[in-house]
């Protein structure tokens, strides 16, 4: 499954790359388009990773099971949220949209840090805390 916190740790520094982005008055295309291509890999070792974990948690039963059906959702909806932002937002549109593209990117950001936090502090708090 790998380290949780590593995983959390890369997307946040993927996700912090975009913010700083972000504050550019323009777009910088060839960084938009490799720091997104970063996020997409952090994002997707991550969604590995947590469904090794809710598919054990489930199989475990218990508290853990209730722990994991409590976020699964949030997870879900986080993942859609991240799909429909990077359908919604190609490149191109992105940067002829910049100043609309910004305001949807750091909605995206924010719920992609609220959910990693609610799932590292009820799944695998007990892994030594990671920022980023």
């Amino acid at each position: 499954m790998g380290n949780l916190h590593e995983l959390d740790r890369t997307l946040l520094q993927a996700i912090g790359a975009i913010e700083a982005l972000l504050a550019l008055p323009c777009c910088d295309v060839a960084e938009l388009s490799r720091i997104r291509y970063q996020t997409a890999r952090a994002v997707a070792a991550r969604r590995r990773a947590m469904d090794a974990l809710f598919n054990g948690g489930t199989a475990e039963g218990g508290a853990r099971a209730e722990a994991v059906q409590s976020v699964r959702a949030g997870n879900l909806e986080m993942r859609m949220f991240y799909t429909d932002h990077t359908i919604a937002w190609p490149t191109a549109r992105a940067v002829a949209e910049w100043p609309a593209y910004v305001a949807a990117s750091r909605k995206l950001a924010a719920v992609i840090r609220r959910q990693v936090e609610v799932e590292r502090a009820l799944l695998y708090p007990e892994q030594p805390r990671v920022d980023a």
